[in-house]
């Protein structure tokens, strides 16, 4: 795949979710038009919880969606970016439910 900046996946951030992690930091991210894939394996069940209630009405105000790849990975992003090739066909090549 060529590099391309404007293609959703080029510009997404990969997160690892931790104790030190701000909810308002992923919800500006959103706000200004980043995809953002979030792993949650390193959180308590409460905090992962906290972080995809609140991130799921950024994205209703952004016209997006969330899809899961995994029990605890999430992707946040507009519908606009989900239909994006190179993001659309990285759900696909991760996406382990349905």
């Amino acid at each position: 795949m060529a590099f391309n900046k404007k293609n959703a996946l080029n510009r997404a951030r990969f997160i690892k979710v931790d104790a030190k992690a701000d909810v308002y930091q992923f919800s500006d991210a959103l706000l200004k038009g980043t995809p953002l894939i979030l792993n949650f394996e390193k959180t308590d069940a409460e905090a992962a919880n906290h972080f995809i209630v609140f991130l799921s009405g950024i994205v209703y105000a952004i016209d997006g969606m969330v899809e899961m790849l995994s029990e605890k990975i999430f992707v946040f992003a507009s519908k606009k970016d989900l239909k994006d090739k190179a993001l659309r066909g990285f759900i696909q090549d991760n996406k382990e439910v349905d």
